[in-house]
């Protein structure tokens, strides 16, 4: 019981480390609303895994197919953003499709699979109070690449998400960066919504940042950690 116990709050803690590590930078370039597709296509992506499990047996792991669903439509926010739609426009866009992969492949899996759903609904409601050594891998696996590489491009994209004509004449890479803000940011919400459900890892995203971008000026990240840690940990 006593070990349990410890894995669970390991778990919550190192969740708390990669919420923290993708929070602030989701704030400082103003990807709240990005954070939504994230979680709309992590949902959408896990319950396509379900189904192309369930009818063609493929034995695919949800959280791979979670993780590149979010992946791909992120990539589409990227290239339709400033090209032919603002992107408002574009996060709204692909929003709209992942909620239609949510809701068509929910319909279909309902029909080949009689547990199908639940599998889909551990990635709303989370599986933390059953935490494993398995989520504390991924957690960890998934903190060791994202929480560095956040900390190295912080400052562009805060640049970029300020002044996107002055980035590029400096000669920033905008597309690089975005690419791999968004695929960093897509590992982390697959991995959190895979253990903590899709409904909190939605709220964890934007908190932790907010308030260290209003209570913290020297030290911004520090704040983010521990608030999201606190979080974790609380809930």
């Amino acid at each position: 019981m006593i070990d349990l116990l410890i894995l669970i709050y390991l778990s919550a803690a190192a969740g708390g480390l990669l919420v923290g590590s993708i929070s602030l930078p989701l704030i400082l370039s103003r990807g709240t609303l990005f954070a939504l597709t994230m979680t709309h296509s992590v949902l959408g992506g896990a319950i396509l895994g379900v189904y192309l499990n369930a009818v063609l047996g493929l034995g695919i792991p949800i959280p791979v197919t979670a993780f590149l669903t979010a992946l791909i439509l992120s990539i589409l926010v990227a290239e339709l953003s400033g090209r032919v739609f603002s992107e408002d426009v574009a996060i709204a866009l692909v929003v709209s499709i992942a909620t239609t992969i949510t809701v068509v492949f929910s319909y279909l899996v309902v029909q080949v699979s009689s547990t199908g759903l639940a599998q889909a609904w551990l990635y709303v409601a989370g599986s933390s109070a059953i935490a494993t050594s398995e989520d504390l891998q991924k957690m960890l696996s998934a903190l060791v690449v994202v929480a560095p590489l956040m900390h190295l491009i912080t400052r562009e994209l805060k640049y970029i998400a300020f002044d996107l004509d002055g980035a590029i004449a400096m000669g920033l890479n905008v597309r690089v960066y975005r690419y791999l803000f968004f695929g960093l940011s897509a590992l982390a919400t697959s991995i959190l919504a895979s253990s903590i459900g899709i409904l909190a890892t939605h709220i964890l995203l934007a908190v932790p940042g907010a308030l260290a971008v209003k209570l913290a000026r020297r030290a911004p990240y520090l704040l983010s950690y521990l608030s999201a840690i606190g979080l974790t940990l609380g809930g």
